[in-house]
């Protein structure tokens, strides 16, 4: 069976999504139809591409994704397609592939369509046109595309001044668990060893990574890397990002929410 993920800034009080989901079970009526998420803040690009980084991994080889955030960047109107680690990938050209794959090389694929009208349902019905194709093996209708062709955005990367790390807050979850852009390999090539403090606002500091929530008591507040290997810091049973005053990063912000951490 054909699994289809959607993931976009519709939310959920709008018809926008359903209508996407009619037209794809019109032409599929038996296709799996996964929500990967529909929450995502408009703009933030860098938290949509966390989000789906997460998810798409585990899905069957073989599936299919339609990237529907940020259809109307500034950027030229391209949709894009790549096919990487078994999935097959549909975005618009507003920058999301480049945050996704950050450095990584990759195919890349314009779609060779004209669009009556550039929304979002004529956007669908070109994602499935050449899912049709594409089930098939067929890539008639692809153009490869250089990266110096479509809208590039970069990922923020820790920085690193001294024995000082400066991260900044990619996600919040709807826990108020704070994710941080650093991951494992990233971190523990920096303290190479060495003793650490995560301080952040209020001059509160953390000086051990935790496995687990158990090793805290409730309220307590704990650092671990969680399953998609970004560090992140928690309340045990509390909302850590309102209690410890943080706040999500922005495409669009000047300012970001900050954390150091300090090598001794």
């Amino acid at each position: 069976m054909l699994t289809l993920t959607l993931t976009s800034d519709f939310g959920y009080q709008s018809h926008y999504s359903s209508s996407v989901k009619g037209k794809i079970l019109s032409v599929y009526p038996e296709i799996q139809l996964v929500d990967i998420s529909h929450s995502l803040k408009p703009f933030q690009l860098h938290q949509a591409a966390y989000l789906f980084r997460s998810a798409y991994i585990h899905f069957p080889k073989g599936s299919f994704h339609f990237l529907l955030n940020d259809l109307h960047s500034d950027a030229a109107r391209h949709l894009l397609y790549v096919y990487e680690n078994g999935q097959h990938i549909f975005c618009a050209n507003n920058g999301f592939i480049t945050l996704l794959f950050d450095d990584k090389p990759v195919q890349i694929f314009r779609l060779d369509e004209t669009l009556p009208q550039y929304d979002y349902l004529h956007v669908c019905e070109a994602f499935l046109a050449h899912t049709a194709l594409l089930i098939h093996g067929n890539r008639e209708g692809l153009i490869p595309t250089g990266v110096d062709e479509i809208k590039v955005l970069h990922a923020a990367q820790p920085v690193m001044n001294g024995h000082i790390v400066e991260v900044q807050v990619l996600y919040i979850d709807p826990y108020g668990n704070v994710i941080l852009n650093i991951r494992q390999k990233q971190f523990e090539e920096m303290a190479a060893g060495r003793k650490f403090k995560i301080r952040f606002m209020k001059h509160d500091e953390i000086t051990q990574i935790h496995t687990s929530y158990q090793d805290v008591r409730d309220g307590g507040v704990l650092a671990f890397f969680n399953t998609s290997g970004h560090l992140e810091i928690a309340i045990r049973k509390g909302h850590g990002a309102n209690l410890l005053g943080f706040r999500e990063q922005g495409d669009r912000d000047l300012i970001y929410q900050t954390v150091k951490i300090f090598f001794e």
